[in-house]
């Protein structure tokens, strides 16, 4: 969707129908390899790796599996600094506009640590307006990912946001029969949780809200007395350990906020926002999903962003059955390739 790095054109025209995606996330390596034949895209391996840290003084290597290893690479970069913004640009005519660029730069101040990316959504040239999608990330952090891949296989062949790729995978899964709805997309990180609220496709409101899976682990180590993996240990699906409290505890200023801002956009927008669609670790717990259901009315449920994608039998590890959300972002950046080739 927005890339902060792609490979020259010449390069993408011989851009084989393979790639791996890699979301890189602060506590694991989601990969996925796809390809695509004609119309359709198949899933060829998958896998959850152990993190990696971007931001080492030494260039850091990945030992990718060989079912997973193929010439190209499709990132999707998590970052506890990213600011991912809607702007609406006006004395601009749309994304060929000359002026739309240097104006979003002064609009959305990156500093100079900063890399900037975005996309138009609208463009309404007899008002000469132009609303963009923005998001900012730490160029140390992209430079790590692409000195990591600098010698391939794979190759980086683009760098995205990990929550913008997760929400590419909604538009080719669930996304497809909602083009006329309202509806709430919440993709959940280690440390932030990506909030967009979409009518009729279009985003109309973003949010990067303060809560991740990681917080909630840190809570059971404290409030239980519990070492790391068995505080991880009971978030499993299949734990009968009841964490609802901890949960309702620690999501009640995201909840607020989520609330305050459907009512916002429904009021805004006029429509009704009555599903929410989950992806991420913490789409796995659930009380989770339950907690946004009571707090706010909406349908709550997870999404398999594998929906529209042939699954052979043993194309993905039988210990990650039923955890398809955490790949949301991966795969987004692989089928985001497939669309620009």
């Amino acid at each position: 969707m927005l890339n902060f790095f792609k490979k020259d054109q010449t390069a993408r025209r011989r851009l084989p129908n393979e790639v791996v995606g890699l979301d890189f996330g602060t506590t694991s390596t989601k990969a996925v390899r796809l390809r695509k034949s004609h119309e359709e895209v198949t899933l060829v391996a998958a896998d959850i790796l152990p993190a990696i840290n971007l931001n080492a003084n030494a260039r850091p290597s990945l030992p990718l599996p060989p079912k997973l290893v193929t010439n190209y690479a499709a990132v999707a970069l998590s970052s506890n600094q990213q600011v991912v913004r809607l702007v609406n640009v006006s004395g601009t005519s749309g994304a060929q506009d000359p002026t739309l660029g240097p104006k979003l730069q002064e609009m959305v101040k990156v500093e100079s640590h900063e890399r900037l990316a975005y996309t138009v959504l609208l463009a309404v040239p007899a008002k000469r307006e132009t609303l963009v999608l923005t998001v900012a990330l730490p160029e140390a952090e992209i430079a790590g990912v692409l000195s990591m891949l600098a010698h391939g296989p794979p190759a980086a062949l683009s760098v995205e946001n990990a929550s913008l790729a997760a929400l590419t995978a909604f538009y080719h899964g669930p996304g497809r029969t909602l083009t006329e709805e309202s509806v709430c997309f919440i993709d959940s990180g280690a440390q932030t949780t990506f909030v967009a609220f979409l009518r009729k496709g279009i985003p109309v409101l973003v949010r990067t809200l303060d809560l991740g899976g990681e917080h909630l682990v840190q809570r059971l180590q404290t409030q239980w007395g519990l070492d790391r993996e068995t505080a991880m240990g009971t978030l499993g699906q299949s734990t009968t350990i009841d964490v609802s409290q901890p949960v309702h505890e620690l999501a009640g200023s995201f909840l607020r906020q989520l609330s305050i801002s459907r009512d916002f956009v429904e009021r805004q927008e006029n429509c009704r926002i009555t599903r929410a669609y989950l992806s991420g670790g913490m789409s796995l717990i659930r009380h989770w999903v339950q907690e946004i259901h009571d707090a706010t009315g909406m349908e709550a449920q997870t999404w398999d962003p594998f929906q529209n994608l042939i699954v052979p039998p043993n194309a993905m590890p039988p210990a990650m059955d039923g955890q398809t959300t955490r790949w949301a972002a991966a795969v987004g950046a692989a089928l985001a390739v497939f669309e620009e080739a």
